[in-house]
């Protein structure tokens, strides 16, 4: 299975938050893989590299390595694609990373932007939060309690998390 790259929060992508935590390794442990547009990784990787940012070199890493692959959009797509960025005032590849996982099964998109998601919804497209990706790794017990508070709040400090929304998380951790 892979889970589905898109860019999404208002500055940050779950994959850069991930790869700025140091647990991208989260997505390949529950999904194998990721699939992101060219447009995703020029925003994320090309851009990144020009300003220095350090999370670029963990998702270069990765890309390396064969589990983050660069997923052509068709012809069709890339129309579909620009025609969604525009009105929806996405940033560029934000509705193309929905378009480059059409057809690849049932992972999700991961998408913490409201705007991305409606868009993934009138798109009949499963999406969940970055904060997914670690409770369903405790889920699984790929990571202890302990770790998925430390993730948690790890996150909480590179993308806006509502507290309710870490609460929540935590109660059903519980369950």
């Amino acid at each position: 299975m892979r889970a589905r790259g898109a860019a999404g929060g208002s500055d940050t992508s779950p994959i850069i938050a991930l790869a700025h935590i140091r647990r991208l390794e989260l997505v390949k442990t529950l999904y194998g893989s990721v699939l992101i547009p060219p447009s995703v990784k020029t925003e994320w990787i090309d851009r990144g590299r020009a300003i220095g940012a350090r999370d670029v070199y963990e998702i270069e890493k990765r890309l390396q390595q064969g589990w983050i692959t660069v997923v052509p959009l068709g012809k069709n797509s890339e129309r579909e694609a620009t025609q969604l960025d525009g009105p929806c005032a996405y940033r560029p590849g934000r509705s193309g990373g929905y378009h480059a996982c059409e057809g690849e099964g049932r992972a999700p998109v991961i998408l913490d932007d409201a705007e991305a998601r409606a868009v993934a919804r009138s798109l009949d497209l499963e999406y969940m939060g970055t904060l997914m990706l670690p409770y369903q790794a405790f889920r699984r017990k790929i990571l202890s309690r302990e770790e998925l508070v430390e993730i948690l709040t790890s996150l909480s400090r590179v993308l806006w998390v509502s507290p309710d929304v870490i609460a929540e998380i935590l109660r059903r951790a519980e369950g």
